[in-house]
């Protein structure tokens, strides 16, 4: 099928379903010279009239009424356009769509965390060709689908066509486990719409996978779940100093760091509202009774700490963030260095991190040598970890963060696999469109059809 980037702009004076063509677009696509053709978008098909006119610009004047039809907005668009020649249909898009939980209609639209990450998106379809917007469960289950898309360098609601393509970003586990969020993946496989970034993954499910791969294995910390007391007893005997961790917690929150020092047990919490200092206990039994009703809220997992390096006395770890490129292929578009704040048991910037490049930061601790070798062997780990998770869960996955750590003896640790990283922590030479906001977009068009080369 033959495919091109064209500009898309609105014809005020024509009624009816009318396009005209350029002389560039129609030679792009080698075009028979006929006068009729059909036009599809989302799920919406028009039949359209059509004439060819001179300019040297590869571009589709279209009315109104096609507009409307098409749920497009009335303005100039940046799309592709392939065509058919044995059905003589031309086919908009892709339509790409972020699916979040939910959208207050204010005067002023945001979308949190991932509000400048979207603008990026859309920025980077705009240059590349494609038309981007925002929707939820809801909006997007309607007959007439609602969505926002970026107008002026803000969001707004309108109708727009069925997605081509869509790519999960809802933060609640509990709506990924609804009948709602169920029904709607059986709307997206009943109509073709790849949906990507399936499910949020737990981190007791990750390491059962990492932990039948014989590669892998050598690189995890010794990790049991956390089913009874005793359980805890034999593990913080085994090592006198754990973490525990929510299986669905992220950003380093609800974490418990337990230290065993000759019988006298430490708890460090990372919860709201509690001291960053640590509480003592002078036995195992008052511990476990001032941890349970913390234990008995979420299951947990056990985990031995790493002793990981540190500058300044501050514990280091590395945030790689790995997308997927094609159908077997994938690449780190971003790493960093995480620096613990002073004093703190994470290193997440929500706690005072900092964030530097790895390079850098390694070569502040090690010789030239090892600094390189340390770089190759974490990047390899990583994108070995994403192959490993992405063949042996249900859906699609197209991203994954992944958190390592090295030791003080110089050996590198998988940490946790975020299944929805956070767009916060990246480096970028562009800081107007970011590595990973270029690869979700190009990743949306290999899934859906399009030619992004």
């Amino acid at each position: 099928m033959a495919e091109t980037k064209i500009l898309m702009i609105p014809l005020e004076e024509k009624n009816g379903f009318y396009m005209e063509i350029s002389d560039s677009l129609q030679k792009a696509l080698t075009l028979p010279l006929i006068q009729t053709f059909s036009l599809h978008c989302g799920q919406e098909t028009v039949k359209t009239k059509a004439s060819f006119i001179r300019n040297e610009k590869i571009v589709l004047y279209a009315s109104e009424e096609i507009y409307n039809a098409l749920h497009l907005p009335i303005k100039s668009l940046t799309l592709r356009l392939q065509y058919d020649k044995f059905t003589n249909t031309f086919k908009l898009g892709p339509v790409i769509c972020v699916l979040i939980d939910s959208i207050q209609d204010d005067e002023k639209i945001q979308f949190g965390n991932i509000d400048d990450f979207c603008k990026e998106m859309a920025n980077y379809c705009e240059e590349i060709g494609a038309f981007f917007c925002i929707s939820t469960l809801t909006d997007l289950q309607q007959n007439q689908k609602k969505g926002f898309h970026l107008s002026h360098q803000n969001w707004k609601k309108e109708t727009i066509p069925c997605p081509d393509v869509i790519y999960n970003r809802i933060r609640s586990r509990k709506l990924e486990y609804s009948q709602k969020y169920l029904k709607f993946l059986q709307f997206a496989a009943a109509n073709d719409i790849p949906v990507f970034n399936h499910r949020y993954l737990n981190k007791w499910e990750i390491h059962k996978i990492f932990a039948s791969n014989l590669h892998l294995l050598p690189y995890l910390p010794k990790t049991m779940l956390l089913t009874k007391k005793s359980d805890l007893q034999v593990f913080v005997n085994d090592f006198q100093d754990v973490f525990i961790k929510p299986i669905n917690g992220s950003q380093g929150r609800r974490i418990i760091r337990l230290k065993n020092k000759n019988d006298l047990f430490e708890i460090y919490f990372t919860h709201p509202g509690k001291s960053e200092q640590p509480i003592i206990f002078h036995s195992f039994r008052e511990m476990y009774k001032h941890l349970f009703p913390y234990l008995k809220r979420e299951p947990h997992i056990i985990q031995q700490t790493i002793d990981t390096i540190k500058l300044d006395n501050r514990p280091l770890d590395f945030r790689f963030l790995c997308h997927k490129i094609n159908h077997q292929g994938w690449k780190i578009t971003s790493s960093v260095a995480r620096l613990s704040a002073k004093d703190q048991i994470v290193s997440n910037l929500a706690k005072g991190g900092e964030l530097y490049k790895i390079k850098k930061i390694l070569s502040d601790i090690f010789d030239k040598s090892t600094c390189l070798h340390l770089c190759s062997i974490l990047s390899e780990i990583a994108l070995e970890a994403a192959k490993t998770v992405e063949m042996n869960v249900e859906g699609e996955y197209g991203e994954f963060g992944i958190d390592m750590a090295v030791s003080e003896d110089q050996k590198p640790w998988i940490l946790e696999v975020n299944t929805k990283p956070s767009k916060n922590i990246e480096y970028s030479l562009n800081p107007s469109i970011r590595p990973s906001a270029k690869a979700i977009i190009r990743y949306c068009f290999l899934i859906s059809g399009y030619d992004v080369s």
